[in-house]
């Protein structure tokens, strides 16, 4: 039988481990397979305290993020974006409020957020206030709410 070898994973592969994580192989496969696509390499004394340091740099780092996220978040609880669209006689919308949309009133008040951050799976095809989660940290989520109103030219032209 083979000899087995530990190797730290370098990107996380199928039915074996995630990026850095301490797997027990067989020597042949780790030789063969693993060490050539540079998708592992061999467990050393030097590598076990590379691997603790950066894990250790990692939740540091992890520590700041979810404590930035939580000042974010409190900060966008709080605020109402205001989306203007174009609106029918019938107060029918022209059209949608996109996450790009949405996006881009955060970034004119000074928030920039990701797609991936702001979870809005359909676009608002309405008008009134609606909910959007945010996803700002994997232990930081909340709402951010989205007022649709009709464009002030709009409104006047449909008055008069």
């Amino acid at each position: 039988m083979g000899k087995a070898i530990e190797v730290v994973l370098l990107e996380d592969v199928t039915d074996l481990g995630r990026l850095g994580e301490v797997c027990r192989v067989r020597a042949g496969y780790a030789r063969n397979f693993l060490f050539p696509k540079k998708l592992a390499v061999a467990m050393t004394p030097g590598t076990r305290r590379l691997i603790e340091k950066k894990q250790a740099e990692g939740a540091v780092r992890l520590a700041r993020e979810k404590e930035e996220a939580e000042v974010l978040l409190r900060k966008l609880e709080d605020l109402t974006v205001e989306c203007a669209v174009k609106v029918g006689a019938e107060g029918r919308l022209y059209g949608s409020v996109s996450p790009a949309d949405v996006l881009a009133q955060l970034a004119a008040a000074g928030h920039a957020l990701t797609k991936k951050q702001l979870a809005m799976y359909e676009p608002f095809k309405a008008l009134g206030d609606h909910e959007v989660t945010l996803h700002l940290h994997p232990e930081v989520r909340g709402t951010l709410m989205v007022r649709v109103v009709a464009e002030a030219a709009e409104k006047a032209a449909a008055t008069s």
